[in-house]
């Protein structure tokens, strides 16, 4: 089991690194005296879809989330970089 600490705050999933910058930074703190809130990478990246073609991040208000809104995205973007990844090392291999 992993430590509680690492539980995300934004969906309550055991998600986070220990090192804390390696998480994201929530895009709900991003005021000037705002304090900085780490979440997982995945919900960072559903907080950037969100704001990007949503009016917004969900609101700290309404964390933790059910379900990330963007989440078949994020895995076909995650499906596709590791295709990409093999594809690459077996053009290197070939070689």
């Amino acid at each position: 089991m992993r430590h509680p600490s690492l539980r995300c705050p934004r969906c309550g999933r055991t998600t986070m690194r220990i090192n804390q910058v390696e998480n994201a930074l929530s895009r709900t703190t991003r005021g000037i005296n705002d304090k900085a809130v780490y979440v997982c990478s995945p919900c960072g990246t559903d907080e950037g879809l969100q704001d990007f073609f949503d009016e917004g991040a969900t609101p700290q208000s309404e964390w933790p989330v059910e379900h990330l809104k963007y989440a078949l995205q994020i895995q076909e973007y995650a499906t596709n970089l590791q295709g990409a990844k093999i594809k690459e090392t077996e053009m290197e291999n070939n070689k």
